[in-house]
């Protein structure tokens, strides 16, 4: 099923969005409508019709600055949909998309103050944009309809989708070579042990081992073997109503399969990032059934257990990084925030400066030597505008001494990274960090 956007849901996304160059848009003959809506038309369909407020488009937009890029639909991997609404100034894309038709592509010329203070809300300007400056929409309008229609594409969408699922998990459990009758609710379940206990009541907390995933095989969830026990409170929300359903079928120490579509799972709007009308499996084993009063004492232990750990590692992280320059005999000094800047070969161009857009080619590395990340691997270098937010402060201070074809590494302590946050790919709270840096390229706004 589609999904609805807004222009301002969309705005949110771009803190901590990659920015790149791109071509301007100032070379351009710009025309003022009725409306105020500055434009230039790029190519005409043959629809005549013309959207109106209310109605639902469906765009590919990019839109940008003089030379960076902040957004392109493209990126979304699905249909870039939502309703026209009133314009929010005088001169707005959603006046400008009045004008246009099926097929039609246009240029529309925004003043970016208007943007970020009406569109997206903000309160002050991010570093990156200067003051009256001009921001540009790209768009191309794929097509436009009514509420009413929309409603009804939606509906004979989700007919399809929901029939295409009911062969989906009949395909599934024909490969399993399983034959399985699902319950009234629609759930399917497939006891893999028998528990002894009992069976949950209503309040219990049951403790469970788990793996969600998709039928194709894709993971979303496990903590199997890892350490971390999910207590969950028999009767209320939890995930979705077939994992609750499942979850009651089961005797302590019980296992099963349960096989949940969208219908008692993930619903006609998708959920945590699965699509509308797709069935999800659960391989779950109740591990043990206890008080509220008894996870409560647990889980206040754990915590305390937890800062214990996190302390100890803040406090053993100035002995890592003096081992580092040790072992590594490095006889550089610390800046004024502690971060060991180490030149490895001097550029030739521009120093960088706040507000510049950058490419810089990285590897990061865990104070004891093992590579985290590397945009070397798919030569791909990390474009962005410096001084907006999206890069840590060691970056920052770094970049700042480097001029463009520099090199150097870096000895990061973790308040200039990551603090005490532990991150997917490895990194662990209070950790240092290593980086080999490359300003591959500077381009001044």
């Amino acid at each position: 099923m589609k999904t609805n956007f807004s222009l301002f849901v969309i705005t949110l996304l771009l803190v901590g969005l990659l920015m790149e160059s791109c071509g301007t848009g100032s070379s351009h003959t710009f025309v003022k409508s009725d409306s105020g809506v500055f434009y230039t038309v790029h190519e005409r369909g043959e629809d005549t019709s013309r959207p109106a407020e209310s109605d639902i488009v469906t765009v590919h937009m990019d839109y940008r600055l003089d030379d960076t890029l902040l957004f392109t639909s493209r990126s979304l991997n699905k249909d870039f949909e939502f309703p026209l609404i009133k314009p929010m100034f005088e001169g707005d894309v959603y006046d400008g998309i009045k004008l246009m038709g099926n097929g039609d592509s246009m240029t529309f010329r925004i003043v970016a103050d208007s943007f970020y203070f009406n569109t997206a809300q903000l309160t002050e300007l991010p570093d990156y944009v200067v003051a009256g400056s001009p921001m540009y929409f790209d768009v191309k309008l794929l097509n436009h309809r009514s509420q009413e229609s929309f409603e009804e594409e939606r509906k004979d969408e989700e007919i399809r989708l929901q029939g295409e699922e009911e062969e989906i998990i009949k395909k599934y459990l024909s490969e399993l070579d399983l034959v399985i009758h699902p319950q009234t609710s629609g759930l399917y379940y497939y006891p893999l042990k028998q528990g002894k206990g009992k069976r949950p009541d209503s309040g219990d907390m049951c403790r469970v081992e788990l793996t969600v995933s998709l039928l194709d095989g894709t993971q979303l969830y496990s903590n199997v073997n890892s350490g971390d026990p999910l207590d969950v409170e028999y009767g209320k929300g939890f995930d979705t109503q077939g994992f609750m359903e499942g979850l009651g079928m089961l005797k302590t120490g019980g296992k099963a399969l349960l096989i949940v579509p969208s219908k008692i799972g993930v619903g006609s709007s998708g959920k945590n990032g699965v699509p509308p009308f797709t069935p999800i499996q659960y391989e779950m084993e109740l591990k043990r059934i206890a008080t509220i009063e008894q996870v409560k004492k647990e889980r206040k232990q754990r915590i305390i257990e937890k800062e214990k750990a996190l302390e100890q590692r803040k406090l053993n992280e100035p002995r890592l990084i003096r081992k580092y320059i040790s072992d590594n005999k490095i006889d550089v000094k610390p800046n004024a925030s502690g971060l060991y800047f180490i030149e490895a070969e001097k550029g030739s161009g521009d120093f960088a400066q706040i507000g510049d857009s950058v490419w810089v080619h990285y590897r990061m590395y865990t104070i004891e030597g093992r590579q985290l990340e590397s945009s070397y691997e798919n030569q791909d270098p990390f474009r962005f505008a410096l001084g907006s937010g999206t890069i840590i402060e060691a970056w920052k201070e770094a970049l700042l001494l480097m001029n463009e074809g520099a090199k150097a590494t870096i000895l990061t302590p973790s308040t200039l990274a990551y603090g005490k946050r532990r991150l997917r790919n490895g990194v662990e709270p209070y950790s240092p960090l290593i980086y080999d840096l490359e300003l591959v390229k500077i381009k001044k706004p």
